[in-house]
């Protein structure tokens, strides 16, 4: 089975369910449902089908945390040939039960907690399956203004839309919050939506299943009878299927084509939207502020009825775009350019500049001391790189990143006085190279200035289907929570010091050697030792290439 050709005709067949159901005139009525996608669950159980689904969840799910069954992607895969031949058969035969989802609770932003749902590997690859086979029936479906957790599409791109409704004229802006989204989210309103397009009862049944797994918290099976798994691979995708009723729906109460432009001469209304799974602003132009009311009464009606959610009577607000809003951590405002007009200007909203430095304090400061000044200065780097390439767009960008640079700096000036115990003179005189800071000159700490601004952003390439789609959050798609792994005391840093002595390279074959490409070995036995500061010494670690290290751990050399 050729995977990609199937996703093809997938989507094919639902282009013409769609042109078959919008064709509909009252001389020739014709059944909107005639022509659903029919057998997809003898895809799911075909072999090829779930070896792809299985191959992309261990792709993923490596070092990440395992369902309640405690199977980990390196587990299942010592097994996989029978472990997914058993999932199969349990597949094709109907006796296929998904176990509880694990509860994990990890902080978000504003000091809450967000309750994560970890589902097993097994019930992963089943979810994966199930998209796989979703996806190019409701892409189809889902809007242009739609860019959450979809292929070709990320929050940039949600983003830009914003930026364009402000710079052709939308003024009043309603900031859209839905009160737990993903906790709330009816079940009956998903197989709703899904049977518009899909007619297998046992295809269904298997969704129904997934759905009501339950959640186990503190060793108690709690019933699921609404919402969706955050953390659940399918579970953006089932969301979007119910919310793009929402977008339809928003789409109803603008005029576009030629209605637009007659509506542009004679100075009426109109409205347009962009949305980012379950966080949307809706942007009116030439509309009072009583039309803008009336705009969310009629969406939060609509959200209750459908969708069974309830907009957040505190969060969702009312704005003008001179007074400027907050999307997706940017802060989007018009103002008065240089030439005297009147401009949108993306900012780097004030929250994610406060998070970003609270985030460098807990990677690089408020750690075990046991954590070497390396593995800080590259979890920090890692920081760096990902807040930088999310938010170079802001127009403000460099400035903010020149700020933060200076934060950076001290901050971890201050973790290796703080871990060293010297003065801030010393570290300023051993640990101070170009501008930045770190434990060799090889090896130091990402500026925000290293990334470059870039102020275009394209618009998303059309879906292609049968051809790889590229996910910008790939760790967003699911549950990216793992347990927090000890380094070995001060083993960054002796690595680092071994690797400038032996001058990059392997003491045993003389390859050329990164910190990537090689390992600190021991030359003695760390049990030959009374202690572990004694068998740490410097005189006693070599620097070996991955190859020289493993024939050495086996006793060949």
């Amino acid at each position: 089975m050729n995977i990609d050709e199937v996703r093809r005709r997938l989507w094919e067949q639902s282009q013409a369910h769609r042109r078959h159901r919008e064709s509909s005139l009252p001389l020739f009525p014709t059944n909107p449902y005639g022509g659903r996608i029919r057998n997809l669950m003898d895809l799911i159980h075909n072999p090829t089908w779930i070896a792809a689904a299985c191959e992309r969840v261990l792709k993923r799910s490596r070092g990440k945390a395992a369902g309640v069954d405690g199977v980990t992607a390196h587990r299942f895969a010592q097994s996989l040939e029978y472990r997914l031949e058993q999932l199969r058969l349990e597949l094709k035969r109907g006796t296929y039960r998904p176990l509880p989802l694990r509860r994990v609770e990890i902080p978000k932003a504003n000091g809450k907690m967000r309750q994560l749902g970890i589902p097993c590997l097994r019930d992963k690859i089943v979810q994966e399956a199930i998209r796989m086979a979703l996806e190019p029936i409701f892409e189809v479906e889902f809007h242009d203004s739609s860019y959450g957790f979809r292929p070709n599409r990320s929050t940039h791109h949600a983003v830009a839309r914003c930026r364009y409704l402000a710079l052709t004229g939308f003024t009043w802006v309603i900031e859209g919050d839905v009160k737990a989204c993903f906790d709330e989210i009816s079940h009956k309103a998903i197989l709703r939506c899904i049977k518009e397009k899909v007619i297998d009862n046992k295809f269904l049944a298997l969704i129904q299943l997934l759905l009501k797994a339950g959640v186990e918290i503190d060793g108690v099976v709690h019933p699921t009878t609404k919402g969706v798994p955050q953390g659940g691979v399918a579970s953006p995708l089932l969301a979007n299927i119910v919310l793009n009723k929402l977008d339809w729906f928003i789409h109803s109460k603008g005029f576009h084509g030629k209605d637009s432009n007659r509506r542009w001469a004679r100075g009426l209304s109109n409205v347009r939207f962009s949305r980012y799974a379950d966080d949307w602003c809706v942007c009116l132009t030439r509309a009072s502020r009583k039309q803008v009311e009336r705009l969310r009464d009629e969406i939060r009606d609509f959200l209750r009825k459908v969708c069974g959610l309830e907009l957040s009577a505190d969060k969702t607000r009312i704005t003008h775009v001179r007074d400027g809003y907050d999307f997706l951590g940017f802060n989007i405002q018009v103002g008065v350019g240089r030439s005297g007009r009147l401009v949108p200007r993306l900012r780097v909203g004030r929250k994610a500049i406060t998070r970003i430095q609270a985030r460098l304090g807990e990677v690089l400061r408020y750690c075990p001391m046991s954590v070497s000044i390396s593995v800080r200065l590259d979890d920090a780097s890692a920081v760096i790189r990902g807040w930088s390439n999310y938010f170079k767009i802001a127009h403000n960008f460099p400035k903010v990143a020149h700020r933060l640079d200076h934060k950076a700096y001290w901050i971890a000036a201050k973790a290796i006085c703080q871990k060293n115990d010297i003065s801030t003179a010393q570290c300023l005189r051993r640990h101070v190279f170009h501008n930045t800071i770190g434990v060799h000159e090889d090896h130091t700490l990402v500026r925000f200035q290293d990334t470059d601004s870039t102020f275009y952003y394209p618009a998303p390439e059309p879906y292609q289907p049968g051809c790889p789609q590229p996910y910008p959050e790939d760790d967003e798609w699911e549950a990216s929570f793992v347990y927090p792994d000890r380094p070995r005391p001060g083993s960054g840093d002796l690595k680092w010091k071994a690797l400038v002595r032996d001058g990059f390279q392997c003491r045993h074959c003389a390859v050329a050697v990164t910190s990537k490409t090689s390992q600190a070995d021991h030359i003695e036995p760390v049990n030959r030792f009374a202690n572990l500061a004694m068998a740490n010494d410097l005189n006693n670690i070599q620097t070996l290439c991955l190859r020289c290290h493993k024939l050495k751990t086996k006793g060949d050399i």
